[in-house]
């Protein structure tokens, strides 16, 4: 994946199944201007299966724990093979400006 200037993706090497991540920080939020680092594991059963996700870069939101696993709905149970890597990354940035109260992860 390319990408925009807010969210890119790349495989590490030559390992199709592990890729580094980065995405800014959402406009108009506490998190503009920032940037983070995300850590992409593929299962080998992909797309039908959701890649495991994880912040590298520390980030402290109520969605995102102390080991930078993140609870997103469409990383686990909402999960669809139509979703790209491009689509996960935008509801991640999207998730950093619009927390998920409901179902924190970092209490």
């Amino acid at each position: 994946m390319s990408g925009d200037k807010d969210a890119t993706a790349f495989p590490q090497g030559d390992n199709i199944f592990q890729w580094m991540g980065t995405i800014n920080g959402a406009p108009d939020t506490c998190y503009e201007g920032l940037s983070y680092k995300l850590s992409l594991s593929f299962p080998e059963d992909y797309p039908y299966a959701a890649p495991t996700i994880k912040f590298t870069t520390p980030c402290f939101h109520p969605n995102v724990d102390q080991h930078g696993n993140i609870c997103l709905d469409i990383l686990n149970t909402a999960w669809s093979a139509v979703y790209d890597v491009s689509a996960v990354l935008r509801s991640i940035q999207s998730l950093l400006g619009e927390p998920n109260n409901a179902s924190p992860l970092n209490g």
